[in-house]
């Protein structure tokens, strides 16, 4: 026996061991791995394994693996998973034969990539906030990764309303994200957050709010007179309903009516809506209407204004039982027809003859009269001049003069 077992202790003695080296970590990600070496058994039956751990104590190995008992170099490979992301690992190739001492190849270290991180975000206040509309904004950095960002938004913290995703690249700085949004209730308080998605996760900032304004859904208006004289204002009294504090404007549009409207005039209404406009002379038939100068404009009725033609009167006395009545017409209207008038008893206005009115300097017109007065009493007279100009102007009417009745 004792022969026995020296002649397989010089056996082994005789026999060569295996030779191992250490290659590379190969497809490192955050969690795996692939472990290479080279390993030759030198004629005898061997394996292999890799030990591996975050020191050189190691700590963890790979199941066995038959390098055969051949002569030549035999790779090695082992798969690792389950690695700690963004981490340094040591590693070793161990080979072995039955009954001979382990060799192992040299120390070699990986580091584990480091996990993928979420899209960083700053929430911004909404911009351009009218009673319907707004823009939404917040910061994102994708950090890296193809990233998407779209806005939820709603009257709770459960939102219920999204925007379309946008898409702002894999860049590594922050990046200005906008949307802009309608339909939304005048004078109500809104929820909103930016939600940013990559092959990270998903991020979200901070919940923010916006309250839309009060808008304006009516304007009522009330000339002063839709018939003033020539040269000569108005003002115009009005309620923007559905608002507080509102800027308003009175806008003109000339006769024939054509082209656009024009502001003349503005103010800002009370609290309460109401507000009054002053406006300037006007020397021809105008429409006038009131418009908010709000982002959600709305406008009044339209009111036309119809200018009447400012008459002159003046009496001289021609003999003892004539009179004579001048005026001059503003404006020009070389088509008119002058109507003296006289007042009944009853308080009627009677015409008592008409005559056409003649040209005068300055964009003006002249009539004149000559009657014989009333022998039995006092009679009050007054002039109407029809400028028969289409529509520019309407019939105007002078003071009323008092001329007293003929002496016998």
């Amino acid at each position: 026996m004792q022969i026995a077992a020296l002649l397989v202790s010089a056996l082994f003695a005789a026999q060569a061991a295996p030779t191992a080296s250490t290659g590379a970590a190969e497809s490192v990600t955050t969690g795996s791995a692939a472990l290479t070496g080279v390993v030759n058994p030198n004629g005898a039956a061997t394996t292999y394994r890799f030990e591996y751990g975050t020191s050189t104590s190691y700590g963890l190995t790979t199941p066995d693996v038959d390098a055969g008992s051949g002569s030549a170099d035999v790779p090695a490979r082992a798969q690792l998973s389950g690695l700690s992301a963004n981490t340094t690992y040591h590693y070793r190739i161990v080979a072995n034969q039955a009954g001979g001492t382990p060799v192992t190849g040299g120390d070699r270290t990986f580091r584990t990539a480091s996990a993928p991180s979420l899209p960083s975000m700053s929430s911004r206040a909404a911009t351009a906030v009218t009673g319907t509309t707004a823009t939404l904004n917040a910061g994102v950095n994708p950090r890296g990764l193809a990233t998407n960002v779209y806005f939820e938004y709603g009257t709770s913290t459960s939102y219920g309303t999204r925007t379309p995703p946008q898409a702002i690249g894999a860049g590594t700085s922050t990046v200005s994200v906008s949307a802009a949004i309608g339909g939304l209730r005048p004078n109500t308080r809104y929820n909103f957050r930016a939600v940013a998605t990559s092959a990270a996760g998903v991020a979200r900032t901070s919940n923010r709010t916006f309250t839309t304004p009060r808008v304006p859904t009516g304007v009522a208006i009330t000339p002063s007179t839709v018939r003033p004289t020539w040269g000569s204002g108005l003002t115009i009294t009005g309620t923007v309903s559905g608002s507080g504090t509102t800027p308003v404007a009175v806008e003109k549009l000339d006769f024939p009516f054509q082209g656009a409207w024009i502001p003349v005039a503005t103010a800002n209404s009370s609290s309460s809506g109401a507000f009054t406009l002053t406006v300037p002379p006007l020397f021809a038939t105008t429409r006038l209407r009131v418009a908010t100068r709000t982002p959600n404009v709305v406008t009044s009725g339209v009111s036309t204004i119809n200018v009447a033609v400012k008459v002159g009167l003046k009496t001289s006395r021609v003999s003892t039982r004539r009179t004579r009545v001048t005026g001059t017409i503003w404006p020009s209207v070389p088509s008119g027809r002058a109507s003296l008038q006289r007042q009944s008893r009853s308080g009627r206005w009677i015409p008592v003859t008409r005559t056409n009115v003649s040209a005068l300097s300055g964009d003006r017109s002249r009539y004149t009269f000559t009657f014989t007065r009333s022998r039995s009493r006092t009679m009050n007279y007054r002039v109407v001049v029809n400028p028969r100009d289409n529509g520019l102007h309407v019939s105007g009417t002078s003071r009323v003069v008092s001329v007293k009745r003929a002496r016998p």
